[in-house]
């Protein structure tokens, strides 16, 4: 499976796993803000996400967690999204 191919695309409501360093913590995409595509163009308010995009994505978590801003720090800024042990 390529990183531009997933199986099935990403609504909102869609079950997630964040992972951040030794954390593996279910959450739930809330929002899809806005999406960008290969070609530079951005959509805001798309409906779904399928492969190749970049978005932004409200998410919510089933637990709080301490979270660094990538900003401040980059090693502790970096978390990773995943579902059906695919990387999205």
């Amino acid at each position: 499976l390529k990183p531009t191919e997933i199986t099935v695309p990403i609504i909102r409501g869609s079950q997630v796993l964040m992972h951040m360093h030794s954390l593996d913590v279910p959450a739930v995409i809330s929002n899809l803000v806005s999406q960008t595509n290969r070609d530079n163009s951005l959509n805001s308010r798309p409906r779904v996400l399928t492969g190749g995009v970049s978005a932004t994505v409200e998410i919510k978590l089933s637990e709080k967690i301490c979270l660094e801003p990538f900003s401040e720090c980059r090693a502790l800024g970096r978390f990773a999204l995943r579902r059906g042990g695919d990387t999205v």
